[in-house]
């Protein structure tokens, strides 16, 4: 009885999501192409899934990691399929200073690297470290300065080549905040010749750190920043409307070694995440 009632609510959930997946992809119709770039693919996620994706992501070039506001996903790259979760990763010291939301992901050498704030006060960013073939807290985590990060800390970058993470201001970054890997000391800042404004996720392809911007227009650019220089170019313009909400983004290397974009973005109706793949004109 009770092995029919399961097969029966899995059908149930199967053609629920099925449904809500129509809904979201007519939201999509009629929006213009990216200026910049082109799409090449886009998963989406509704119902339990867009919970486990909705704030941040990163890839190993096998699995995709996700994170929600308290929750981690693992998904394989080639399906999409999350298939390993962990739903309470926030350490129980950090939720007792008041940390309550996971923010972006970077990957490095089987760890990931999550930022984590306590907003609405923002009075404790984190980087907390998890093993990434199980999703599971390492012990480690380092408090960032707050006066670096009077907003929270939205996102983080690895920079696998220079051994240093990034952070930044989320409105109105001057700067490109630099910690050496090893402990988390600041190491330096990066000025930028231009400020950006709504930081939601940055990820490093060579001397390039591409990072997601939630602006309060159209466009949702992606941005592109020389490490080396720090000077700012607009990647390419997504065009896909204000009722989005862009969040977090990741990147690999095609099979010529150019870059594949990939944007989190949450769909207009608030009920489903998108993982758009973007590779540059």
């Amino acid at each position: 009885m009770y092995g029919k009632l399961y097969v029966i609510f899995k059908r149930c959930i199967a053609l629920i999501s099925v449904i809500m997946l129509l809904i979201v992809s007519m939201d999509e119709r009629g929006l213009p192409d990216p200026d910049g770039a082109k799409i090449i693919a886009k998963q989406r996620y509704v119902l339990e899934d867009y919970y486990m994706s909705n704030q941040g992501v990163t890839n190993d070039g096998e699995y995709y990691y996700f994170s929600g506001k308290k929750n981690l996903g693992k998904a394989d790259m080639k399906t999409g399929e999350i298939f390993c979760i962990n739903t309470s990763p926030i350490p129980k010291a950090l939720a007792d200073l008041g940390c309550n939301h996971i923010g972006g992901l970077s990957y490095f050498n089987g760890i990931i690297y999550a930022a984590l704030e306590d907003g609405p006060d923002y009075q404790h960013p984190f980087i907390v470290l998890y093993d990434a073939q199980t999703l599971a807290f390492t012990g480690a985590y380092f408090e960032l300065p707050q006066e670096l990060h009077t907003e929270g800390v939205p996102w983080c970058a690895v920079d696998e080549e220079r051994q240093v993470l990034y952070t930044a201001e989320w409105s109105n970054a001057a700067v490109l905040n630099v910690f050496a890997l090893d402990d988390l000391h600041l190491v330096g800042t990066i000025p930028l010749s231009a400020p950006i404004d709504r930081m939601q996720g940055g990820e490093m392809f060579g001397d390039t750190l591409y990072l997601s911007c939630d602006e309060e227009n159209d466009l949702k650019r992606v941005f592109a920043v020389n490490v080396l220089t720090g000077e700012v170019q607009t990647a390419f313009a997504r065009n896909i409307g204000k009722a989005f909400e862009a969040e977090d983004l990741t990147v690999y290397a095609d099979t010529d070694g150019k870059p594949v974009i990939c944007v989190l973005d949450r769909g207009a109706r608030r009920k489903s995440m998108n993982l758009t793949k973007y590779r540059l004109d």
